[in-house]
């Protein structure tokens, strides 16, 4: 995926959720952890100090739901306000650029600007 030679590369997470591929800007990842025990309730986690709530993008995109595994992983995202995204599976990074689709292995993949 390389972009256009006219306009300015940014660097973006590439993201899966079920089925769901999206790209986040780096700038807006805070940091990257493995799963984390989630208590029952509404769904929260503690990292370093600080409680957040963890956001499950799959009820929102029709994906079925999922139990935690240690295979996922949370991404602390700036929103504006910080949350945790629970996603299956983080990586790798990315070149984007905000006027182009991004396409990847032949399909357009969402950039969550």
């Amino acid at each position: 995926m390389t972009p256009p030679a006219d306009s300015p590369a940014h660097q973006a997470l590439l993201l899966r959720v079920g089925q769901a591929r999206f790209l986040l800007p780096l700038d807006r990842v805070e940091r990257l952890y493995p799963m984390v025990h989630l208590p029952p309730g509404p769904p929260r986690v503690h990292l370093r100090g600080e409680t957040l709530p963890v956001l499950d993008p799959r009820p929102d995109w029709g994906q079925p739901p999922a139990p935690p595994d240690a295979s996922q992983r949370l991404v602390v995202v700036r929103t504006p306000d910080r949350a945790a995204w629970w996603v299956d599976e983080a990586g790798p990074i990315l070149p984007v650029t905000p006027d182009h689709p991004a396409v990847l292995d032949g399909q357009v993949v969402s950039v969550l600007w």
